[in-house]
């Protein structure tokens, strides 16, 4: 039976509502804003720390070098892909990162033809911090007025699903927490795989009836549709054929929302080589442009590391060679990108000893091998230090799963299903998984599975924002718990 045919679509208060060219419209001024305010802001900056007195020859040179810098960088931090789809958090960091690359490529260049010295410091500090403020004020000037007008029911985007699988079921939950987003489902007509998701309740859309009743539905309710989207099961060739050619004669966006449910998927995507489009089922972060956020992330975070920490590093050093003979550093062989061997770099903390080849064991509390001072480092985490050369060098990054011994990845691929998803990423310092307690010695083959549980959650999770809370954790908890032997 068909349910929508005869209901009527809440009508739209005001105006009409807001078009793709209107959208379109207001990407490009909000980059062109960003271009008037940057100026503006040198100037207004100026004006209070010299005064009207014109500009210098070396401060006209840093404007214009600014200003291309600011072109490279946004254009490689995504600050304007893809903004409203972000929260408002996530956009003022992603505004946070690329400003900040503005003035640290700047600082690059000021060093290479050296000119660092022949601007008024506290006219680029205050144009950093006045540009930031005005660039963030702007964005939360409009996510304002994008919400007053989602709550008139404008600038909302209507969405007929055909078919209710889990991934559109998600996406409709997704919609309904995220109303700055700025779609809204307005039902979904069943197909014969969707009746166990009918008794989703409140969480589900409305149901509009089977797909018999779909054709009759589109022509009582031509232009008030913006969008289709079809979720029905991948096997269901002929069904999935019949419903996109009945929508051929509807002029509305049609978009396929596969279900890959089952299938082992981490972070799927949709890619195209040529013109032939692919689905990634498995695959580590989506997005190149994340790549180099997290390169640039991690270069930063050790390299200031290792500047601060180097004192330490020399005394820590010297404790390791008084405690017992033996090299200063630990190397072993680790899994790391793409299940890549490295070597991956310790403090010693154990005295030296053979084993197997082929065997690696595990430390256990009061493990003999381990020296005082040894004991010292692993119960503080201090003999993890080295990797941050690592992380300088491409092998690791500070945040990321924990890279096991090799003996121990060639065990457990065989024994904890999805194992092998942690290498789809550079191993970390530190991760996810360790802030939640799991470190140190895994006895029992559910701590394992716990342990890359959390892993695989941080890979589908990964954000700047995820980093530097875990990096805030690992301080705060890792170094001073007791699981490490």
């Amino acid at each position: 039976m068909l349910h929508g045919s005869v209901e009527e679509l809440p009508a739209r208060r005001g105006r009409q509502r807001v078009t793709a060219e209107a959208r379109a419209a207001l990407d490009v001024w909000l980059r062109v804003g960003d271009l008037l305010l940057v100026p503006s802001a040198a100037a207004l900056t100026h004006i209070v720390t010299s005064g009207w007195l014109a500009p210098t020859h070396p401060q006209r040179v840093v404007f214009g070098a600014v200003l291309l810098c600011t072109l490279v960088c946004f254009g490689v931090v995504p600050v304007y892909r893809d903004w409203r789809n972000r929260g408002l958090l996530a956009d003022l960091w992603t505004l946070f990162l690329g400003w900040t690359g503005v003035f640290a490529l700047f600082s690059m260049y000021a060093v290479l033809i050296d000119m660092a010295d022949t601007v008024p410091a506290s006219w680029l500090v205050g144009w950093y911090l006045s540009a930031l403020v005005a660039m963030s004020a702007t964005r939360i000037s409009i996510r304002f007025r994008l919400h007053w007008l989602r709550a008139r029911g404008l600038d909302r985007q209507r969405v007929l699903l055909v078919g209710l699988r889990a991934p559109a079921l998600k996406v409709h939950r997704l919609l309904r927490s995220r109303p700055e987003i700025g779609k809204e489902v307005i039902g979904y007509f069943a197909g014969p795989d969707d009746i166990a998701l009918r008794r989703e309740g409140a969480d589900a859309p409305k149901h509009l009836g089977d797909l018999d009743g779909l054709e009759a539905y589109l022509d009582a309710h031509r232009g008030q549709i913006e969008q289709i989207w079809v979720s029905l099961p991948l096997g269901g060739r002929a069904r999935l054929k019949g419903v996109l050619r009945l929508l051929e004669r509807y002029p509305v966006q049609v978009r396929l929302v596969p279900d890959i449910t089952g299938l082992g998927a981490l972070n799927p995507g949709v890619h195209q080589v040529g013109n032939v489009p692919m689905i990634g089922v498995r695959q580590g972060v989506v997005e190149p442009r994340f790549l180099i956020i997290k390169r640039v992330e991690d270069f930063l975070v050790a390299g200031i590391a290792v500047i601060l920490l180097s004192p330490l590093l020399g005394v820590l050093a010297l404790g390791v060679k008084l405690s017992s003979p033996g090299p200063i550093l630990f190397r072993q062989r680790r899994h790391g990108l793409d299940g890549k061997e490295f070597w991956m770099l310790k403090f010693r903390s154990m005295r030296v000893h053979a084993e197997a080849p082929d065997k690696v064991t595990q430390a256990t509390r009061g493990d003999p091998r381990v020296t005082r001072f040894g004991g010292f480092l692993r119960r503080s985490s201090l003999d993890e230090l080295p990797q941050f050369f690592n992380v300088l060098g491409g092998s690791m990054s500070v945040v990321g799963p924990r890279p096991h011994a090799v003996q121990h990845n060639n065990q457990y691929e065989r024994l904890i299903e999805r194992y092998m998803h942690r290498h789809y990423v550079k191993p970390g310092i530190t991760g996810w998984a360790q802030v939640h307690g799991l470190r140190g010695e895994t006895p029992q083959l559910r701590q394992m599975k716990k342990r890359v549980q959390f892993d695989i959650d941080y890979i589908r999770r990964w954000s700047p924002l995820l980093d530097v809370r875990i990096i805030a954790l690992t301080v705060l908890k890792v170094l001073g718990q007791k699981s490490a032997y």
